[in-house]
């Protein structure tokens, strides 16, 4: 919950909340009074939002800045925590003041709750206040705000679909909800292939693309939205494609700071922006997962796929401690003479409620792909069709509707959980069940 002081200055400033986007490329120097506020700064740091920034974290608050900068040139920004309230933080300010570069911005942390301090504050040329001690959360709303750009359109809700195994059938829900998505909001969706090597979008949408995502990561530095808007397929009205080579002779190694700054082009130029992420953990596709609003985690019922799963789910609950736990959905499920593992064991095994389970129909999804079509479009009044239609309306969601509806309230992953102990109860659990099973219905 943002304190007063951060209500006023979205107020102040036209802002309804935080602002969902990067924070630009800078420099960020603190100076804290207390344990608490400087762990909160260091783990900020490791948030997605903060992914392009450099933070130094330091103790002796306004004094010692004063003694660092005296002879030293200012960061982009100064983050420095006060212990005093009243007119004694405007005594520290001064100081501090005369050593600070024009060009710098400063935020103030203190303890006083005093919204009348704030505006004042900001009179006197403070950039941003906030209550000390604050959440990692808190402080990177205030930077965002400080680096805010007046007018500065939306940027683009991100939606990653992640298969936690080869197979899993991640790429063709990614299709499906993107081209579901354009056609429900009637907004701009760019269904973006990052599976360089083996990916599919152009194949499900019967095209043949001549530029690819190759060109826009292997060009980023010179990628802005026109050139961006010469890469892609237009599929409709509102959908749009930017394929992958599909080639095994191409790059497939890119710069993690490249994918962030071609993540940010993109974002800037659409309103949602679909991500097939490919199967793999090299450095550069962690980056880009992590850079997601919205993360879907695709499985199938078997147990290599459900040791993935929980593998998966715990480490992107852990690094995006701010951001809502990632969604998981079964797919292929009711594979005929398959064991596959049950619902509840796998919502046993990630400690919280699979989101969706899809299953799974040969011909309905074969003659899609085979056709260049969506499964909608191949069967409209398909189970199928309607789950994928659930599923591309809800991650489509804006976060303030996720929290309205309760999202991420769902339980995390039990603590102390015997993993190894409860897929080899599994294992047991299938070999002594009936030869029946696997028989198809």
């Amino acid at each position: 919950m943002p304190s007063a002081a951060q209500s006023t200055a979205y107020e102040d400033q036209g802002l309804s909340g935080p602002i969902e986007t990067l924070i630009p490329r800078i420099d960020i120097e603190s100076f804290c009074t207390t344990g608490p506020m400087a762990t909160a700064i260091q783990e900020s740091a490791y948030d997605r939002r903060m992914a392009r920034t450099s933070i130094a974290v330091a103790m002796g608050g306004i004094k010692r800045a004063i003694e660092t900068y005296d002879e030293a040139a200012t960061p982009h920004l100064l983050l420095v925590e006060t212990d005093l309230t009243g007119l004694e933080v405007f005594d520290e300010l001064e100081g501090l003041a005369n050593v600070c570069d024009p060009d710098t911005k400063v935020i103030v942390c203190g303890p006083s709750n005093d919204v009348m301090l704030y505006r004042e504050l900001k009179r006197q040329g403070v950039d941003e206040y906030i209550v000390s001690p604050a959440s990692p959360i808190q402080i990177i709303e205030a930077i965002a705000t400080v680096f805010a750009e007046p007018g500065l359109a939306p940027m683009a809700r991100t939606i990653g679909f992640v298969g936690v195994k080869g197979g899993a059938g991640a790429s063709t829900l990614a299709h499906n909800a993107a081209w579901k998505i354009a056609q429900t909001e009637k907004k701009d969706v760019m269904l973006v292939d990052l599976d360089i090597q083996f990916g599919t979008a152009s194949l499900d949408f019967n095209r043949d693309p001549t530029r690819t995502v190759l060109d826009a990561l292997t060009g980023a530095e010179e990628l802005d939205d026109v050139k961006l808007q010469r890469l892609l397929i237009e599929h409709d009205d509102y959908l749009s494609i930017l394929a992958a080579p599909s080639s095994l002779e191409v790059e497939s190694e890119f710069d993690e700071n490249t994918v962030i700054d071609t993540i940010q082009t993109i974002r800037a130029s659409t309103d949602y922006a679909v991500f097939d992420i490919p199967h793999s953990w090299a450095p550069w596709v962690q980056r880009a997962v992590m850079q997601m609003d919205e993360i879907v985690l695709v499985a199938t019922p078997e147990l290599a796929s459900l040791r993935n799963l929980k593998a998966f789910h715990d480490l992107l609950a852990a690094r995006r401690p701010n951001d809502d736990p990632p969604r998981v959905v079964l797919n292929q499920v009711g594979i005929p003479k398959r064991p596959e593992i049950a619902a509840s064991d796998v919502t046993e095994i990630i400690g919280r409620k699979i989101d969706l389970i899809i299953p799974h129909d040969p011909a309905l999804f074969g003659e899609a792909m085979n056709n260049g079509q969506m499964v909608e479009e191949v069967n409209p009044k398909h189970e199928a069709a309607a789950l994928i239609a659930q599923l591309g309306e809800t991650v489509a969601a804006s976060r303030t509707a996720l929290k309205k509806s309760g999202r991420g309230k769902a339980g995390m992953a039990l603590k102390g959980f015997d993993l190894n102990g409860f897929l080899e109860r599994l294992k047991k659990k299938m070999a002594k069940a009936p030869a029946e099973r696997g028989k198809a219905p």
